[in-house]
């Protein structure tokens, strides 16, 4: 720690994540598994109450105004200029959780699915979790979205599931993350379970959560399918657990085809052009946090 003087942390909806950090690189991350909301500000504080820590970059979800996010996936506030004014740090911000991901785009790790060759200098990152993360990369510039938080989901995403407009619905994350997969299940057989158990069901071939699966790669394609064509990007990289857990299903060439497939061949054309990757690497968010850090001191 002492080598270190520089904090990057990443806030997630389940864990947080953080590691330090000084001019060589990144020290390796620790995680705070099941923090509660009450916990995370107290964490921070904790965190950068060493006084070798003069540097501080915090992702977290939720749309960035200023310097301070109201997180979407929980009841906290991280506001990086009141950090940095407490603990008298030269740098302290704080980024959307996605934003953190595509300042670490030019070193990840990725495994290709689909072939593309379009010469676009835009690409999409799409990161279904607690919510719906989604950020585009143009020539360097990471534009952070509240795309998930939008009403652009239709009937047929909810028939996918299986499950009727409510208000348990009323977003397009409502619709494509991890919770909608146990709310999509719970609506349609009256059982609470986890995503996690819902996957692993459905790898079993349990008709149940396999129809809510399959139900929501449906939705994943689709959503990819209607950002390509508005965005024209170059690639589209997918990251997160839920991507890991079902890439065995996204990478189907059934699902593959099904994103190519457009009523208009010149778009059809698009989207055979576009590259799709998996995100492989472990913690693109904190590195993100240390590039942002660097290209901002």
């Amino acid at each position: 720690m002492s080598r270190y003087s520089s904090l990057l942390v990443d806030v997630g909806g389940t864990n947080m994540r953080y590691a330090y950090a000084n001019k060589k690189g990144i020290s390796e991350e620790n995680i705070l598994s099941n923090i509660s909301d009450q916990n995370i500000n107290k964490t921070l504080s904790n965190l950068l109450s060493n006084p070798k820590i003069k540097n501080a970059v915090i992702a977290a979800a939720g749309p960035r105004l200023g310097n301070r996010i109201e997180m979407t996936n929980r009841k906290v506030i991280i506001d990086a200029d009141l950090l940095g004014r407490k603990f008298e740090l030269a740098n302290s911000q704080v980024l959307n959780d996605w934003e953190a991901v595509g300042y670490a785009i030019d070193e990840m790790k990725l495994k290709k699915i689909k072939k593309g060759k379009s010469k676009s200098n835009v690409d999409l990152m799409i990161g279904p979790g607690t919510g719906l993360g989604f950020a585009i990369v143009a020539d360097g510039k990471v534009i952070p979205t509240e795309i998930g938080n939008t009403k652009l989901h239709s009937k047929l995403l909810l028939n996918n599931l299986g499950i009727r407009p409510s208000k348990y619905f009323s977003v397009l994350e409502d619709v494509i993350s991890g919770p909608s997969i146990s709310r999509a299940y719970k609506s349609r057989y009256k059982r609470k379970l986890s995503p996690e158990e819902i996957v692993s069901l459905a790898k079993k071939r349990n008709p149940k959560a396999k129809f809510i699966i399959y139900g929501f790669v449906d939705n994943l394609i689709q959503f990819m399918q209607d950002v390509s064509v508005a965005y024209l990007p170059r690639r589209i990289l997918l990251g997160g657990s839920l991507i890991t857990d079902l890439a065995y299903l996204i990478k189907d060439n059934k699902f593959l085809d099904q994103y190519s497939n457009h009523p208009k061949d010149q778009h059809a054309k698009i989207l055979k052009s576009i590259e799709i990757n998996l995100i492989i690497s472990k913690t693109p968010a904190l590195k993100g946090c240390f590039n942002y850090l660097n290209k901002i001191k």
